[in-house]
């Protein structure tokens, strides 16, 4: 199972293999999503420190069923005004490749957002901050007390490539990982990008040694 699941494979085709139902296999996937293991191996590459490329991409959300009843709970996770089934993840890597990943659980970035998540508890002070041109990004330099390196994209964008390279990858990576999931909403996003993320920094790992030592914690 957790094999199957490592390897990006739907709920449908893991079913298959341990002969149960697709259903069964789903909630089993968002199991091993919410290990202790799993959990565990986030913290140590949670603080981000030296030249920091931080930037924002967009990936599709699946919602189950319809939003049609305003009193849907799953609406509060809904930007009011926006009409598409965007996320917003955002994204940043350091010098020694230790990377954040977090879905913001709105169609864009936010203000508040980046208030609450992306400041001293996350980035090193005196840290060098490496983005485009929004504005947002001059928060975040002025609430860790770094300096802020900004390229604007439209204007330049052979120069903004070759600055934010690194963290370009990951958000291709990552899009790419994603793509064979199915059922992806706001309430287990995140489950699926710590996955990612784990399976990122062991990606020299065969799938059966990753499934060892995810499953055994070594």
């Amino acid at each position: 199972m957790i094999q199957i699941s490592l390897l990006g494979q739907s709920s449908k085709m893991i079913s298959r293999f341990i002969k149960t139902s697709p259903k069964t296999a789903w909630y089993n996937r968002q199991k091993i999503m919410k290990s202790k293991q799993l959990e565990n191996t986030q913290l140590k590459f949670k603080m981000l420190n030296g030249k920091i490329q931080i930037d924002e991409t967009f990936i599709k959300e699946i919602h189950k069923g319809n939003f049609k009843d305003k009193f849907d709970k799953r609406k509060i996770y809904l930007d009011s005004f926006s009409t598409n089934t965007k996320c917003c993840i955002q994204m940043a890597v350091d010098s020694n490749n230790n990377i954040y990943v977090k879905s913001t659980n709105t169609k864009r970035l936010q203000k508040q957002w980046i208030i609450e998540n992306i400041n001293k508890q996350l980035i090193k002070e005196n840290s060098i901050i490496i983005s485009d041109m929004k504005p947002l990004y001059l928060l975040v330099a002025k609430q860790t007390n770094s300096i802020l390196l900004a390229t604007k994209t439209s204007t330049n964008p052979d120069a903004s490539y070759r600055k934010l390279n690194k963290i370009s990858k990951l958000q291709s990576n990552l899009k790419e990982s994603l793509i064979h999931y199915h059922g992806l909403g706001f309430t287990n996003i995140q489950n699926y990008l710590n996955l990612w993320k784990w399976k990122y920094r062991h990606k020299g790992l065969t799938p059966n040694q990753q499934s060892s030592v995810l499953y055994f914690n070594v």
